[in-house]
């Protein structure tokens, strides 16, 4: 799921184009990004938070994540502080995992998983 969120700007350019598989040179490496059922979820996961968010800031700042604008230019036009912008997204990230592990996508291994520190 993180990793998801990690790629969503080339995701959402890979939707917009009609794209469901794409090759992309990201740093060094050369990675194939495919959207699945799970990439689709997200998403639509993603589209709710945006929808359920009444602070109109925050709203515009997951579309723009969403959209795939980069965290500096965001961040930028962002009416706080950059410490206060990554911990908002944060929460969001958060947020997103909360959901998806409600709705069964995230399993009891892959919480175990995932880092602490």
């Amino acid at each position: 799921m993180k990793y998801i969120i990690k790629r969503l700007s080339y995701f959402s350019r890979m939707l917009e184009e009609g794209k469901t598989e794409e090759d992309y040179r990201i740093g060094k490496r050369k990675e194939r990004l495919v959207i699945d059922g799970e990439v689709l979820e997200v998403i639509k996961i993603i589209d709710e938070i945006i929808e359920s968010e009444e602070t109109l800031w925050l709203r515009q700042m997951i579309r723009e994540m969403r959209s795939g604008r980069k965290d500096v230019s965001i961040q930028y036009d962002s009416p706080v502080e950059r410490t206060k912008y990554y911990m908002t997204k944060e929460r969001f990230i958060s947020k997103v995992y909360e959901c998806c592990i409600f709705k069964g996508y995230v399993s009891y291994e892959d919480i175990l998983k995932s880092k602490i520190g």
